[in-house]
């Protein structure tokens, strides 16, 4: 292999590392090779990997907006992986990949296929050794934020938490969205909202429940706490020495300075304390996403955006359960990543990217993924609408199902009628009852690196790149390829080698490879397990 335009060098194990510590300057580039694709380093690209040469696709992690989980690394499906410490900007250039980096990347060649390649990145890059808690991956997950918005109340809670019961769905953890206190900073339960948190909780734990509070790195400006924090410098200030105060989704918020041990201490205490009062299992901790902070910005270990961004996801550890949405640099951390919330649609941003996004996870190393809320989990998709697409919610229960996790918002017995409604217990009722298989693939990541929920191309090199984006593996023995296409009678399937009986109907049993246009109904889910 050959590192063009700057000092390459061969690395003792056939490596190739180019170093351009001395700042932005002239590009390092890799050619692609004959045939190669390649997955990169953000989620939220799912939709365009794997890329090849001659598809214009550049990420820039230096000055990157996304609103989900990055690593500056990539993996191609010929064995090579490339990564590197600091954020480079890539671009594909006809059939070259170009680099611009402050840092040094690294390129391992020694790898035949895209497992050797992740593999070798995960070896090279993750943390490995532990991983959430079982109860993520053996039941259903709740979230009251489609029910409820900004109005979290304890009536209500109660309310969502006992028509999943009485609906025949299994408990799982539930996870109380935002605005529960009184403004951000205050990390106790409001009173007017929640008379009785500690009743609350037990309750639902009585009930099968775990329970989780979202929480995010905000500070509501001219409060009792924002006071404090800007007195102590536990905020993070600009260059003038004043409190940043950043506009949010939720208006305007000064920032915790996470790289301040005093501010970290204050918010691990802070949300203990909490635990301990009222019995909360742990936190959905939000927001940390990189355009929220600026690299001029003056914390005190005077961290970039993207190390922002890591130091709020790595705190996550600090919690058994806990649940991301935008991480960095974190591959392999016991921490669950959540899909970017998406909107109530089938194409572009909707159902159809939960699939190549979900693999993109995988192979970053934030395998302790959910993909989303079911239906979607963009509020504004529902605001104003009389009547929701009954079939998209099926399907999209139905995705889920046989990936890592499934995380239910929109309450389906309120939106839904008895043969939808019963076919999404059913999606649920696969999820537990694979439950077992989840949880051993769950323990088996923590110590190889290995996805959960992964590619085709991961386990089978010679799967059609044309089905990479609408079918997956759970592991290496299960195959789920579901409709996510409106009103389909019939998909396109993808079997390997070997011998696959049908989750649905085990008389069915096809010999592979063989690609199938399997008919279906709104109660298929093509779904097939490897017997060989």
């Amino acid at each position: 292999m050959k590192a063009e335009n700057g000092e390459g060098s061969a690395g003792h194990d056939g490596s190739v590392v180019q170093d351009l510590r001395s700042g932005l300057t002239a590009p390092c580039s890799l050619k692609i090779e004959d045939g190669e694709y390649w997955y990169g380093g953000c989620v939220m690209d799912g939709s365009r990997y794997p890329f090849t040469a001659g598809d214009d696709y550049r990420l820039d992690l230096i000055d990157l907006d996304s609103p989900n989980q990055v690593s500056p690394a990539f993996i191609s499906t010929h064995g090579r992986a490339l990564w590197s410490e600091e954020p480079f900007d890539l671009k594909v250039q006809g059939d070259t990949m170009v680099m611009i980096t402050r840092g040094t990347v690294h390129v391992d060649a020694s790898g035949a296929n895209l497992r050797d390649a992740q593999q070798n990145l995960a070896r090279q890059t993750f943390t490995l050794g532990q991983m959430p808690p079982e109860e993520f991956f053996r039941m259903p997950q709740w979230n009251t934020w489609i029910e409820l918005i900004y109005k979290q109340n304890q009536r209500d809670v109660m309310k969502y938490a006992n028509g999943i019961v009485d609906n025949g769905f299994p408990p799982g953890i539930i996870m109380i969205d935002d605005f529960w206190g009184d403004y951000y900073g205050r990390w106790q339960f409001s009173p007017r909202k929640f008379p009785d948190p500690k009743g609350m909780v037990e309750k639902l734990h009585d009930m099968g429940f775990k329970v989780m509070v979202w929480v995010c790195p905000f500070v509501t400006p001219d409060t009792v706490e924002y006071h404090e924090l800007r007195d102590r410098h536990m905020l993070i200030f600009d260059r003038d020495g004043e409190p940043v105060i950043r506009q949010w989704w939720n208006g305007y918020g000064a920032i915790l300075d996470m790289s301040n041990p005093e501010t970290y201490a204050w918010l691990k205490e802070g949300l203990q304390d909490l635990r301990s009062q009222t019995g909360v299992d742990g936190f959905k901790f939000d927001a940390g996403d990189f355009k929220y902070y600026h690299d001029d910005d003056a914390s005190l270990m005077r961290l970039t955006r993207q190390e922002e961004a890591q130091l709020w996801g790595r705190f996550g550890t600090e919690f058994d359960y806990n649940e991301y949405r935008v991480n960095y640099k974190n591959s392999g951390l016991p921490l669950v990543n959540r899909l970017q919330d998406k909107i109530f649609e089938w194409g572009k941003d909707g159902l159809s990217e939960l699939i190549p996004d979900t693999i993109a996870q995988g192979l970053l190393g934030y395998y302790y993924n959910c993909p989303d809320m079911i239906g979607g989990g963009e509020y504004r998709s529902f605001l104003g609408t009389k009547t929701l697409d009954q079939e998209l919610i099926v399907r999209s229960a139905q995705c889920a199902a046989l990936m890592a996790m499934m995380q239910f918002s929109v309450a389906p017995w309120r939106v839904l009628d008895k043969e939808h409604l019963a076919l999404c217990q059913e999606a649920a009722r696969l999820h537990v009852e694979l439950s077992q298989t989840i949880v051993n693939l769950a323990r088996k990541a923590s110590q190889t690196g290995e996805p959960i929920t992964r590619s085709m191309a991961y386990d089978f090199p010679q799967a059609p790149v044309d089905c990479l984006k609408t079918q997956f593996m759970l592991g290496d023995r299960i195959l789920s390829a579901p409709v996510i296409e409106k009103g389909a009678t019939s998909k396109r399937v993808y079997l390997p080698e070997g011998r696959w009986q049908s989750l649905q109907d085990e008389s069915t049993v096809v010999d592979g490879p063989v690609t199938r246009d399997v008919p279906v109904t709104l109660a298929t889910l093509p779904a097939y397990r490897r017997i060989d």
